[in-house]
């Protein structure tokens, strides 16, 4: 097996693993919820968060990853079931899942199943994504629907009917990051949607305020 950071090491019995992509800039409690959620619908044993250094599919660029990671470990700290990996963080460039999967794989045994967590917007473009084919192989996808989409809107949009298999029922949640940022950065009350940890970190750092007028 070669290496791949995990923190905290999965259990010794774990069987099946979800793993959670994307920025988590910054991650909010519907991260979280819908994630062990969507583990427990799938029968996964542990949830693994893998923070991006970039995604390929935002434009911008994200919050410094050491704030972005701080604030991940504090969202999760009372959640057993949860662990982060920064090998994204540490690899650096771009953030395709399917190098993620790749290297996740070779250093699991074999015998653990890997399952990839995703909203229905991502389903929608999953066959543009790097290598879909080979990354469906790895890691059959675990889909939660986003609003205001739902299955006739998919079929709409051409999602296979093989892809909506993998929809699993789970709570309709359209809070995101990006109103988070908004919120915060005009003064809104975003105390129902961030952890207080995160919340306070989110304060002393002074991110995502709006910038100082010239």
């Amino acid at each position: 097996m070669t290496a791949f950071s995990i923190d905290p090491a999965l259990p010794a019995d774990a069987k099946r693993l979800l793993v959670v992509g994307g920025t988590f800039d910054p991650p909010h409690r519907a991260h979280v919820r819908l994630a062990l959620h969507a583990a427990e619908a799938a029968n996964c044993d542990h949830v693994l968060f893998v923070p991006a250094w970039q995604s390929p599919h935002k434009d911008g660029e994200p919050t410094a990853a050491s704030h972005r990671l701080a604030m991940l470990r504090l969202a999760l700290a009372d959640e057993p079931r949860a662990s982060i990996s920064t090998n994204e963080i540490n690899r650096g460039g771009t953030s395709y899942t399917i190098d993620t999967l790749r290297a996740l794989r070779a250093a699991l045994p074999a015998a653990v199943e890997l399952r990839l967590f995703m909203g229905s917007d991502q389903l929608r473009s999953l066959r543009r994504w790097r290598e879909p084919v080979e990354l469906m192989r790895l890691a059959r996808p675990v889909v939660a629907m986003r609003p205001p989409d739902s299955l006739a809107t998919l079929r709409a949009d051409g999602v296979p009917d093989e892809y909506l298999n993998w929809i699993i029922d789970a709570p309709l949640d359209n809070v995101s990051s990006t109103e988070v940022r908004a919120a915060i950065a005009h003064g809104g009350d975003v105390s129902e949607l961030v952890e207080p940890r995160v919340l306070e970190y989110i304060r002393q750092h002074h991110l995502y305020a709006p910038a100082a007028a010239p």
